[in-house]
């Protein structure tokens, strides 16, 4: 069958032989080794010896190309590297599977394939399986009454090509319970065409489809441009091994949960383990096909993106695993990890370097400005107009933080420290602004220039005194209810607590332009014990379902405070 396993061959020829699979695979002419009641071919699925190859040929009649189709090498050349494996030497192998992304002696599989035909498929025993195309569900990898990996024989030890009957049933798990009874009996019974799937998400089941075609030799792209089929594989390493040391729970919030929760707890076993150890290495293959799936979804926002979307999750990732390596002291632990021009060019471009713009600002004059006349974080349309494209794969409202303390320093201010002082801006989140985002500025003339650009609107726009505003609003953590109730029951709604304390958070950001987090409602906890995604939950319902007539007249209230306390 077109696409078969080379084990799943020997196997189907075996029952029509009615014969055990290890008395087949002789009677193919393969070079074997012998065990005491099974036997194993040399190389078994990976690739031929020329003595497997030629016993083969005469045994069958196939051609070498089609008994090489149902070898692993098959894939050499995209997702794998064999340079490694020496024909004459058996252990080469040991090596080389331990860096590849394949499954030599064992395999994830599909129930409802093996269900429907009882053919193992070879792509199943790569790293890169995760999802069935036909049937749209989660690969299987581990046998669930046993506990083993699917055809792997026992958890230590990989068993060969039995020799002796009885054989297990077809279709049975036969694999050996880590503490089951010895001999035929303790073998596992589980069918395997009845273990239980999970549904996958059909924009990952396409992206399996495209990971294959690339394996299968079609064109593959990187950001766009054209590679080759080994350069994008490379690529797709080095980015699995990249959000493995720095995504975070926000990269894999739009996972399914059972692919979520694969990425996160390989990460934090790794995080268990600091020293490294068996399976704690960045390059190992995804030891699940959830894993695999999240691997392959993660990297897809680098590969399969344009140039400049890609930039975004690639820029985060670096910064976050250049934070940690300066925490920790050390080396890049990708350093070794090979990687496509493409990919290195697009790392280069925002990997984070030492930046001017945390020294001395330039000569040239800036347009004059008082602190008091900046909002602590930048006008949206002013950021990404002019300030985002220094600051790449940075969150917004980091970079509209950012920007107003550069504001503060064109406006006098000597240091970074000094502008989120004289902002009066809350220290911690303006140190993380100012010590982490400057190291993005790839160009800090133009970063300035622009800055200045930044000033220039604020005049056009008229200046507003910020720091006035916020004095005035500095104590409001409610609304009266007697000011929301003309405002909330003509919409049908009842003027809650927690409305009047949402309300309070819009009107406070409306007039100070401020972080909404940073609002007197919010800042000091909710004191029924609501925790805190809980109440930043209900701001973003409250935001984005207040009409613009209930908009108007809150910002109609504002404007009444603040003429009551002399700042309108």
């Amino acid at each position: 069958m077109r696409g078969e396993a080379f084990a799943s061959w020997v196997d189907r020829v075996a029952a029509v032989l009615e014969v055990p699979p290890g008395v087949a695979a002789r009677a193919l002419g393969l070079e074997c080794r012998q065990w005491a009641s099974s036997t194993r071919p040399l190389f078994f699925g990976v690739t031929l010896t020329p003595a497997s190859l030629g016993g083969l040929r005469d045994a069958t009649g196939l051609r070498a190309a089609e008994l090489r189709q149902m070898q692993l090498d098959r894939y050499a050349g995209t997702v794998l590297d064999l340079s490694g494996v020496e024909l004459g030497r058996e252990a080469s192998l040991t090596a080389v599977a331990a860096r590849e992304w394949m499954m030599p002696t064992w395999s994830r599989a599909c129930p409802p394939c093996l269900k429907r035909d009882g053919v193992w498929p070879l792509w199943w025993r790569l790293g890169i399986a995760a999802a069935c195309p036909l049937h749209r569900c989660l690969l299987v990898d581990v046998c669930p009454r046993c506990g083993v990996r699917l055809l792997r024989g026992s958890e230590r030890v990989p068993r060969g090509l039995l020799t002796r009957e009885p054989l297990p049933a077809v279709g049975e798990c036969a694999n050996r319970p880590p503490h089951g009874p010895r001999g035929r009996a303790g073998l596992c019974r589980q069918p395997l065409a009845e273990i239980p799937v999970r549904v996958v998400p059909e924009s990952l089941v396409d992206l399996q489809r495209r990971v294959l075609a690339v394996a299968d030799g079609a064109p593959a792209r990187i950001a766009g441009e054209r590679v080759g089929g080994a350069d994008w594989f490379a690529a797709l390493r080095y980015l699995t091994a990249l959000a493995r040391l720095a995504a975070t729970g926000e990269d894999v919030a739009g996972l399914p949960g059972f692919a979520a929760e694969a990425f996160v707890e390989d990460q934090r076993r790794r995080a268990g383990r600091p020293r490294g150890g068996g399976g704690t290495q960045l390059v190992t293959m995804p030891v699940s096909a959830a894993q695999a799936l999240a691997a392959l979804a993660l990297a897809d926002r680098v590969l399969g993106a344009s140039r400049t979307d890609a930039a975004g999750p690639l820029a985060s990732w670096i910064r976050r695993a250049t934070a940690q390596r300066r925490a920790v002291g050390g080396g890049d632990p990708l350093r070794h990890l090979p990687r496509p021009a493409v990919v290195a060019r697009m790392t280069a471009a925002v990997t984070p370097r030492p930046s001017r713009v945390a020294g001395a600002l330039p000569t040239a004059e800036a347009p004059t400005l008082e602190v008091c006349h900046i909002p602590h974080l930048a006008d949206p349309g002013d950021y990404r107009e002019l300030m985002a494209r220094h600051l790449l794969g940075t969150a917004e409202v980091s970079g509209r933080r950012l920007t107003a303390l550069a504001l503060a320093r064109l406006a006098g201010a000597g240091s970074w420290r000094e502008a989120a002082a004289a902002l009066e801006m809350d220290a911690c989140r303006a140190a993380r602004a100012a010590n982490t985002l400057v190291q993005r500025i790839a160009d800090p003339d133009a970063f300035w220039t622009d800055a200045r650009t930044v000033i220039d609107r604020l005049h056009k726009q008229g200046l507003v005194n910020y720091a006035a505003r916020r004095a005035a609003f500095g104590d409001l953590r409610e609304i009266p209810h007697r000011a929301l109730t003309p405002i909330f029951h003509p919409l049908g709604r009842d003027v809650t607590w927690q409305r009047q304390r949402h309300a309070a958070a819009w009107v406070w950001q409306y007039f100070t332009a401020g972080d909404v987090r940073e609002a007197p409602a919010y800042a000091l906890g909710w004191e029924d014990g609501t925790t805190t995604s809980s109440v930043r939950e209900g701001w973003r319902r409250f935001h984005t379902n207040l009409p613009a007539q209930a908009e108007q007249a809150l910002a109609a209230w504002g404007m009444t405070r603040l003429a009551r306390k002399g700042s309108a």
